[in-house]
């Protein structure tokens, strides 16, 4: 029988779910995870009571669990809201895994996604962004079809009760901005604008597909042995930069980066010796950070943010915020299941995949090294990758290199 664990935090869209759970999971058995992030005071506090009430009558399990979300956005040098996500879900991955439950089920609708696409656009995004919310393993989104005003009169209709929180009418997020000042712009050109753009999503996902499809067809080509990229005859292909920005997505290069870098093979010019960002030009190639490097013994050192000259990741070297990995330092060999958040990325990876794609042969694959962030989630991939999680920023104190020896 599957065991679904239920993200519940008192608003209408969580208690909609929860309402509906039976009908959303038939035959599944449910319990409840409710986060305290102590972000508004006696507010959050009611939230939990609720949540709690409201499993109790119904004899539903519930968890809780209380968060110092502001001390750790400042420890980390993050936002409050990625804080919060970071928080929740490593949670409910450790729910998950101790409990047995099959998935987490968070309540994110139709609006939500559509809210994210325009976050995605006005940051900037491939095509991936423009897909939508992103697939997480073991997180399901059974809302993402309903949109916010269906929720409301479902909950209404049926008498239900839910909590609101008094943060969602502040604009002071881009979030809230874009639900509580541009999307009613929308509605009055096109009031079924939500249903227009999650539409489109689908559409630009099964044409990202498509160019995925052809991506992988046409990398092999270029891709070398030693992980670098062979610029002969790349420019000759169809979409070809689209297929270069492709092959150095992963690598942490920047569009501006990127462009001067097409440009250079566009208009013929020399790259041999020069650098865009993390990929170094050589006669007839491209080397990034991940080619020619291999495991090796690593030599650990934690050094002052204002001792590092450079944050480039060279070859065989890996850099990263001391303070965002666990101490002590757990460095062991990769196992399957291991997965990231490579840097520069929004989604997760299987370290399996990150080889597949870098084209590691097989004899490095096995005595590869990775820092261990929790449990089967990795902080880095000696010699080839960080998780985005772990990258230094402008707050850094300490950085953390490892060399491969």
């Amino acid at each position: 029988m599957r065991r679904i664990l239920l993200a519940v935090s008192g608003g209408i869209d969580s208690m909609y779910m929860a309402n509906r759970a039976p009908e959303l999971f038939p035959g599944a058995v449910f319990s409840v995870a409710h986060c305290n992030f102590r972000l508004r005071g006696g507010e959050s506090d009611g939230d939990e009571a609720f949540v709690r009430s409201w499993c109790a009558d119904r004899g539903i399990e519930c968890f809780v669990e209380s968060f110092d979300t502001r001390a750790y956005a400042a420890a980390h040098g993050v936002s409050i809201e990625m804080a919060a996500r970071e928080l929740r879900y490593a949670w409910f991955a450790g729910l998950c895994r101790e409990k047995g439950f099959e998935a987490v089920a968070v309540a994110h609708n139709a609006d939500d996604n559509a809210e994210t696409l325009i976050l995605n656009l006005l940051r900037g995004t491939g095509i991936r962004g423009v897909r939508g919310m992103a697939g997480r393993e073991g997180v399901l989104r059974p809302l993402l079809g309903t949109s916010r005003s269906e929720i409301r009169s479902w909950m209404t209709e049926h008498g239900c009760s839910w909590r609101d929180d008094s943060t969602n009418a502040e604009s002071d997020c881009r979030r809230n901005l874009i639900r509580n000042e541009i999307f009613p712009l929308f509605a009055r050109i096109n009031p079924s604008f939500v249903r227009t753009l999650n539409a489109d999503m689908r559409r630009l996902a099964q044409a990202g597909d498509i160019a995925e499809e052809y991506f992988k067809r046409t990398a092999g080509c270029f891709r070398l042995p030693d992980g670098s990229i062979s610029t002969h005859g790349l420019t000759g292909i169809p979409h070809w930069e689209f297929v270069l920005w492709r092959l150095l997505e992963d690598s942490g290069i920047n569009s501006d980066e990127f462009a001067a870098l097409a440009d250079a093979l566009k208009e013929g010019r020399q790259i041999a010796g020069r650098r865009y960002g993390p990929v170094t030009g050589a006669s007839g190639r491209l080397i990034t950070g991940s080619a020619e490097s291999a495991p090796g013994k690593p030599r650990i050192e934690i050094i002052p943010r204002s001792g590092i000259a450079s944050l480039k990741q060279e070859p065989g070297i890996l850099v990263a915020d001391a303070d965002r990995i666990p101490h002590p330092l757990k460095i062991r060999r990769w196992q399957p299941g291991d997965w990231m958040v490579p840097f520069g990325m929004h989604g997760r990876k299987k370290v399996s995949d990150i080889f597949t794609d870098l084209h590691v042969p097989v004899t490095e694959k096995t005595d590869a090294l990775v820092v261990e962030l929790d449990g089967s989630r990795v902080a880095a991939l000696i010699g080839w990758r960080i998780d985005d999680s772990v990258k230094v920023t402008d707050a850094t104190v300490r950085v953390l290199r490892i060399t491969l020896e």
